[in-house]
């Protein structure tokens, strides 16, 4: 429900941003057009409280307790806010129009989110490999 509510609140204040783009002086046009690719990805501008906003969506809808459709999971960056460690680094908002949301990380970053992710150690993975390859010849 709460994550239905982060959508409706992003979607919302992205649309206010964009009725307000047609308008915008040039000083306001590259402020509103950063913050509606932000939003655009899930992340709120600075000057935003999005618990403030979620909590006004929620009061004026009812939202299904239903598991999220495959849209709602890519909408947003919905999928990386409920599983945020197979993200492979940190998510860094940048002055990106076009990308303004980037993940740095390391190697070592990368194969701790596989392992989280499998939630096994290499032994165990190992030992599966070798059985399945047992059980390939046996065939």
């Amino acid at each position: 429900m709460y994550i239905r509510g982060r959508i409706a609140g992003l979607n919302n204040l992205r649309e206010q941003y964009t009725r307000q783009l047609p308008g915008a002086n040039d000083l306001q046009r590259p402020i509103l057009e950063r913050d509606i690719a932000a939003l655009r990805n899930g992340v709120y501008p600075d000057d935003v409280d999005p618990d403030e906003i979620e909590i006004m969506v929620m009061k004026d809808h009812v939202f299904s307790n239903e598991p999220l459709t495959t849209a709602e999971l890519m909408t947003y960056n919905t999928y990386f806010e409920l599983y945020p460690w197979k993200i492979a680094g940190q998510q860094v908002v940048t002055t990106s129009r076009d990308f303004p949301v980037t993940v740095v990380g390391t190697r070592a970053d990368v194969e701790a989110a596989i392992d989280k992710t499998l939630g096994k150690n290499k032994l165990d993975l190992e030992v599966m490999a070798l059985e399945l390859e047992l059980k390939l010849f046996e065939l």
